[in-house]
């Protein structure tokens, strides 16, 4: 079994909490991996084997620690180049997701640490008036206001030009309201008059001020 299929595998049973092997599970695998259940079960022998998951009693099964850490590994790079593909580049969730599960077992650590890094950070402010710069000001990022309140978009963090940033219209002058705060970090805002759902990462990217 190649490196990537192994840890597609992993990345499967961690992501979905797989945690019996009935025969809806062993078919969704078939599908998934475009196998027959007979090799999926040959798979899951193998993953066995390389002590990654612990099947039984019954059709019971587990990630050992090593599974478990490498399906967080392999997961943790997913959700960063997949974050990176929607908010960045502006590609659908679909596009997006397939191109990430293409990359995210060649990439190395370094490489999603910095695409991380790029997601999060601002340019170095080139401007010459540094007292004008928005970066010299206490600025914040979105998420950390609070329900119904109204900030003024300041800088935005990365790339401004391209993808969902520019679609959901944060850009700098914008103003924005937020209508909810999720559990998992998310927001729900309104821009120019449209309630938008935005990610943890991209409510970080957006770096926003009070309106007086």
């Amino acid at each position: 079994m190649q490196t990537s299929v192994h840890e597609d595998y992993l990345e499967w049973i961690l992501e979905n909490r797989i945690d019996t092997l009935g025969e809806d599970t062993l078919q969704s695998l078939s599908r998934k991996f475009d196998r027959s259940v007979d090799a999926v079960r040959q798979d899951l022998n193998q993953l066995e084997d390389t002590g990654d998951i612990i099947r039984g009693p019954g059709n019971a099964i587990r990630l050992t620690e090593q599974g478990h850490k490498t399906a967080e590994c392999v997961l943790k790079k997913h959700k960063i180049l997949e974050c990176f593909f929607t908010e960045m580049l502006g590609m659908d969730q679909s596009t997006a997701s397939e191109q990430a599960c293409r990359i995210e077992h060649e990439a190395s650590d370094e490489t999603i640490s910095r695409l991380k890094n790029y997601i999060s950070c601002p340019r170095p402010c080139r401007q010459e008036n540094r007292r004008s710069c928005p970066q010299a000001r206490d600025l914040k990022p979105l998420s950390f206001y609070k329900e119904n309140e109204t900030v003024r978009v300041a800088l935005v963090r990365g790339p401004r030009r391209m993808g969902r940033l520019n679609d959901i219209g944060a850009i700098p002058g914008e103003e924005i309201t937020i209508q909810r705060k999720l559990s998992n970090g998310s927001l729900v805002v309104t821009i120019k008059g449209s309630d938008i759902a935005i990610s943890p990462e991209i409510a970080a990217s957006v770096l926003v001020e009070p309106i007086e």
